[in-house]
């Protein structure tokens, strides 16, 4: 959901509380186990209320070879009004990530509540930083996550422990509930930040049995919980030299709060010429359905007309994607194309928008660029004899496709599209991954790195956390740069940002014109200094966290010289004589 230390991963997946038996009316007393043999107990549980008073606060502090990398606070807010028998517990957490060229990073901030039943089982919440938002709801024996635009279950039943990363509240919550007694500790997990689910056994200790309410825990992923009387005095992973202090002070709420991530929303720039009109991209049976609209110059026409093709197919039609919610720019093309003159067709790719869900496929996008381009050509103000296309990333992959299907695709233009196979693109950012690994640890992640690459190239033995991408990559891992560019001859531009990391500014451009000059074919490079993968300046090294930044927009300079070239290549503007007739 969010980033943080890898220290911290271990701990949130690790340091959940569990679920250990409730109890009940029913259950022995302190003195007597399950079979009627001793035992000892260290913490006999609490009912829900019973555990903090209204309003109460828990600070758990976080060290790392002794400096501090973060804050987790805790609270009991109290009784929900109107739910009986209902409770909520509020969460903070503030993670500081190591800084650059000396300069301390800008801390890492998120904030969660749960609500839960008497039985202290999860009924719904939230976990939500300023970059992403993820709702949860118990429904049955699964809860049920929604970010925004991508739902999950995950199967849950009464008992089961679950915490959200780097939630040191949500453990001892668990803990505080149960019952524990010395011995062996097991219970499933589940992760409240959508990770998968797991398998947490520990081992319960009392050091002195003449000290009650005291407890040690030693876990299965090799953490040590410090408890007494069912809350947490500290917490160590000698593994990460990670240590988890409670502070001796009076605990005290942070006063910051998180708003939560910006709703993107579309507006046509100021005093635009052209109108939108919805449309629906016809498809055959099967098929996710796709929406979409077309953007109209102002006149009778016919006129050209343009589409752009996004890259990995995981935008709506202005190309707002996420979560974390991320302007892509495309909507700023596609609005100055129409202001230039050009009829334009923009579409929610498959599930995202308005359109209907789909697998995640290169060839699946590859027909819905094909279906769209199918649909502008029977609009009634395009002339078909005066198309364009602009594709952007992989996206231009798919424009030199199309442009070889119809000879009515008069120019291409590529943005920032990559010029190799994509294996090699692969490999070179494994080889880039693998300079912030130890030494000593190098050669292991390379082995790493290739068995995952073999199982995307073979579909076999995929890892879990790649199987909804591993269709799509393996599908894109058999296109050949070269085969598209022999495959037409409409003209080409291809444009590239200096300051782009996906797409390699000194070889991909470069690639493309060696091909295209191979190939007899006629393009033109133009490099845009300062400009990064969306052609968005970039004062900074260019990396995805700067994507987030909604006030960057894409450059001007850039959509002067793009609409010019296409415009050029077509004479935008009414047709002098009326298009040929056409079929729909």
């Amino acid at each position: 959901m969010r980033p943080r230390p890898l220290a911290l991963a271990a701990l949130a997946l690790t340091l959940a509380g569990g679920c250990l038996k409730i109890p009940t009316e029913s259950s022995k007393s302190p003195e007597t186990g399950s079979e009627g043999q001793a035992v000892t107990l260290s913490w006999p549980g609490a009912a829900v209320d019973k555990l903090y008073r209204p309003g109460e606060v828990r600070v758990y502090t976080m060290m790392q070879s002794g400096k501090p990398i973060g804050t987790s606070w805790g609270r009991y807010e109290g009784p929900v009004d109107g739910e009986p028998d209902h409770f909520r517990f509020a969460t903070r957490i503030e993670l500081r990530p190591p800084g650059r060229d000396g300069k301390p990073a800008e801390p890492l901030r998120s904030s969660g509540e749960l609500v839960v039943d008497a039985r202290g089982d999860l009924v719904r919440g939230f976990e939500r930083s300023n970059a992403a938002e993820l709702t949860f709801e118990r429904k049955g024996d699964a809860i049920h996550f929604n970010s925004g635009r991508e739902r999950d279950e995950i199967t849950y039943r009464n008992g089961d422990a679950y915490m959200a990363f780097s939630a040191i509240f949500h453990e001892e919550l668990m803990f505080g509930l149960r019952r524990l007694e010395a011995g062996e500790l097991s219970w499933r997990l589940v992760s409240l930040s959508g990770s998968m689910p797991t398998e947490w056994t520990a081992t319960l200790t009392i050091p002195d049995p003449a000290t009650p309410g005291q407890a040690t825990i030693k876990t299965n992923l090799g953490e040590t919980v410090y408890l007494r009387d069912g809350r947490i005095e500290k917490v160590q992973i000698e593994a990460d030299d990670v240590e988890i202090q409670v502070p001796v002070q009076p605990p005290t709420w942070p006063e910051w709060e998180i708003a939560g991530p910006p709703v993107l929303k579309y507006s046509p720039i100021p005093g635009a010429k052209f109108t939108r009109r919805d449309i629906d991209l016809p498809g055959r049976p099967g098929e996710p359905a796709l929406a979409g609209e077309v953007l109209l110059p102002p006149g009778k026409g016919p006129f050209p007309a343009a589409l752009l093709l996004p890259g990995t197919g995981q935008q709506d039609r202005f190309g707002f994607a996420g979560p974390p919610p991320v302007d892509l720019g495309s909507h700023t093309i596609t609005d100055a194309l129409a202001e230039a003159g050009f009829v334009v067709l923009r579409f929610d790719e498959r599930g995202f928008g308005s359109s209907a869900d789909g697998p995640i496929s290169y060839l699946g996008q590859l027909e819905d660029a094909r279906r769209a381009l199918r649909t502008l050509l029977v609009q009634d103000e395009v002339d078909p004899d005066r198309i364009v296309l602009v594709g952007h990333g992989e996206g231009g992959w798919k424009a030199l496709t199309l442009a070889a299907e119809d000879p009515g695709v008069k120019a291409v233009a590529l943005l920032a599209t990559p010029g190799r196979p994509y294996e090699q693109i692969l490999r070179a950012q494994s080889d880039a991954a693998l300079q912030a690994v130890p030494p000593q640890l190098r050669e292991e992640a390379r082995k790493t790195q290739e068995k995952t690459l073999q199982a995307l190239k073979t579909g076999h033995n995929v890892p879990p956390e790649l199987a909804s991408q591993a269709l799509w990559v393996r599908e894109i891992l058999q296109v050949s740069p070269e085969a598209l560019l022999a495959g037409g001859d409409a003209p080409l531009w291809v444009a590239q940002g200096n300051k782009d990391f996906e797409v390699d500014p000194n070889r991909d451009p470069q690639e493309l014109m060696k091909l295209a000059k191979r190939r007899k074919r006629k393009a033109e490079l133009k490099q845009f200094a300062d400009l990064d993968h969306l052609f968005k300046p970039e004062p900074e090294n260019s990396n995805p966290a700067r994507y987030l930044d909604a006030a960057r927009t894409v450059d001007h300079a850039f959509l002067d010289q793009l609409t010019t070239w296409l415009s050029n290549q077509v004479k935008a503007g009414p047709a002098p004589t009326p298009a040929k007739p056409r079929t729909k």
